[in-house]
C-alpha cells in the first residue's frame, strides 16, 4: 500500500520550519500532500488584530507549487474550512470533511499536540509525529515582524513581502524596528 501523507497548516506565511518539515519526511512517503488549511474569517481575525494583510491561498499555494516544482511526490492543495466554526468546535465535520476532499490519504501529520485529535477522528490514519520547534521560527513571529524575520519566509515568496515593505503597504507589521 502507498504511503500517502497530509501536513495540514495555515502557512501564513510559509517559512522555513515548514519546508524543513517536508524535506525531512518526503523521504518516508510515495506522495505527500501539503494542505494549506484556509479559513478566510480567521483571516480577517488576523489582519483586524495584527495588521497582516490578507494572503490569497492561492498565492501560498503557488509558493508552494513553485518552490517543489520538481518533485512530483509533493501535491499542493487548499481545504476550505470557512463554513466550520473555529477550532476546536466542528471537529468532527472537519475530519469529515478532510476525508471527503483527500480520500487517498492514509498518514496524518502533526506535532504531538495533535495525537489524541488525530487518534479520535482519524483512527483509520497512521499518525506521523513530527518536531515543532527544530526549525525556530513561527508565522506569528514573522507577521508581527516581517521585515525582521524575511529570510525565515519560504523563498519563493520573499520577492512579494519585500515589495510590501518598499511600498510600505502597513508600516507598523512590515517595517519594525
Amino acid at each position: 500500500m502507498k504511503k500517502i501523507g497530509a501536513y495540514i497548516g495555515k502557512f501564513y506565511p510559509p517559512h522555513i520550519g515548514h519546508i524543513w518539515v517536508v524535506d525531512n519526511i518526503l523521504k518516508d512517503f510515495d506522495k505527500l500532500y501539503i494542505v494549506i488549511s484556509y479559513n478566510k474569517l480567521r483571516n480577517i481575525k488576523i489582519k483586524e488584530e495584527q495588521g497582516f494583510d490578507e494572503i490569497d491561498p492561492r498565492l501560498i499555494k503557488k509558493w508552494f507549487k513553485e518552490y517543489y516544482k520538481n518533485n512530483k511526490k509533493v501535491v499542493v492543495e487548499i481545504f476550505d474550512e470557512t463554513s466550520l466554526r473555529p477550532y476546536p468546535q466542528d471537529r468532527e465535520l472537519w475530519a469529515k470533511k478532510f476525508k471527503n476532499q483527500f480520500g487517498d490519504v492514509n498518514y496524518k501529520i502533526a506535532d504531538e499536540s495533535y495525537r489524541e485529535y488525530n487518534e479520535k477522528f482519524f483512527p483509520e490514519y497512521v499518525f506521523y509525529s513530527i518536531p515543532r520547534d527544530v526549525v525556530p521560527v513561527h508565522s506569528t513571529q514573522i507577521r508581527k515582524d516581517t521585515l525582521n524575520n524575511i529570510n525565515n519566509i519560504i523563498p519563493t515568496a520573499k520577492d512579494y513581502f519585500l515589495k510590501k515593505i518598499k511600498n510600505n503597504t502597513n508600516k507598523e507589521t512590515y517595517n519594525k524596528n
